[in-house]
């Protein structure tokens, strides 16, 4: 099982538009969005 890890300190740099696109690329996947103040992962992905 490899593990990616996308973080950064600053909003508005594509963390999560990067984890949606490995996200879907990936055939199996496990993805957690940390952010607690707006996390909208599960937008881009349904």
């Amino acid at each position: 099982m490899k593990q990616i890890t996308i973080l950064s300190g600053k909003g508005g740099t594509g963390k999560t538009t990067i984890t949606a696109a490995f996200a879907v690329l990936a055939k199996k996947a496990v993805v957690t969005d940390c952010d607690v103040d707006a996390p909208d992962l599960h937008m881009l992905l349904h």
